[in-house]
Order: C-alpha cells, then structure tokens, then sequence
C-alpha cells in the first residue's frame, strides 16, 4: 500500500466488510474476460458469504477455488466546509485540495478463493444470517421464505486469503 499512513488493522478490515452494505467482486472467466458484479454480503469467520440464483455467471463462475476480489466502502463522504472556513484557504490549493477537494472513506479489499456452499443446513443458516442483516424486520417469515429460496439459489463462500483496508478521516476541526 502506497499510503501507509492510511493503512488499517486486520481488525479494522474485517470490520469494514461488517458494516458495508454492499460490495463488487471481481473474477476472471473461463475466456479470460473480467466478470464484475455488485452483492450483498455477509461475514462469518475468515469467510465472506453471498447469495446468487442457480444460473447465470456467478453460479458458473464462482466454485472450485477460484480467485475472486472484494471490495467494499463502509463510509464515504465529501467535506463540506462552511463559507468562512472556506473563505479562509480559497487561496491556498494545498488546503483546498486536502479539506475540499477531497473525500473521507474506509475501505477493504480481499482476496478470496469462491466455493459453492452444499451442504443443506450450512445454506440455511447463512441464509439466515444474510437475512437479519438486511431484512431484520421480517426475520418473522423466514422460515417460509427461506423454504422456498432455497430451491432457487445457491450460496457462496469467499474464503478470505488476504486483507488489506485502508481509510481517510478528517480531523474534526477540518470536517466544517
């Protein structure tokens, strides 16, 4: 990582991949073309997982060990300073270009090996723990809605082999 200085803790990425609401994952297919796709992610362990309908490119795609990246953005936000503190560094490029110009973030990125999840209630369960993450409120019909899911999608298991996650956050006297 060129900017150390932005560079976070193991703990810290994995924390990021908690709070994110979505993710891209990236691969390279069988014609050596980059097959690039948003989801919806859920982490237990050192494994991220996901969920896909039984056909298309991730149920082709992501199986038997191939190398995937992740990568997702917990926060992101632009500055906006107030017209004195503007008014202040409007002259000043290096300023601008550092309280202005500038966005706030946290990031990870991960390189994992994909595996289609088989076994029944290892599906079922991760289901489960994708669900309260997004649709805790209707954790109530599950059951029946996981009963019916199930038939129709496959689960994947991105077992994470590296970690990398890196941040800007302004200090609070610049954020305006």
């Amino acid at each position: 990582m060129r900017r150390k200085d932005r560079e976070l803790s193991r703990e810290e990425a994995l924390n990021i991949i908690d709070d994110c609401e979505y993710a891209v994952i990236s691969c390279v297919d069988d014609e050596g073309e980059i097959f690039s796709v948003p989801i919806s992610p859920v982490r237990v362990g050192e494994s991220i997982f996901i969920h896909g309908a039984s056909a298309g490119s991730k149920a082709k795609l992501l199986q038997n060990g191939r190398k995937v990246e992740f990568v997702c953005v917990s926060f992101n936000k632009v500055p906006h300073l107030n017209d004195s503190e503007l008014e202040m560094i409007k002259d000043d490029g290096k300023a601008l270009g550092g309280k202005v110009f500038t966005t706030e973030y946290k990031s990870a990125i991960a390189k994992t090996r994909a595996y289609e999840v088989k076994d029944e209630a290892k599906r079922y369960e991760i289901l489960k723990i994708l669900s309260q993450k997004y649709t805790a409120y209707a954790m109530s019909t599950f059951d029946v809605a996981a009963e019916y899911g199930l038939k129709n999608m496959k689960i994947y298991e991105l077992k994470i082999e590296s970690l990398s996650a890196k941040a800007k956050i302004l200090p609070k006297a610049v954020k305006g």
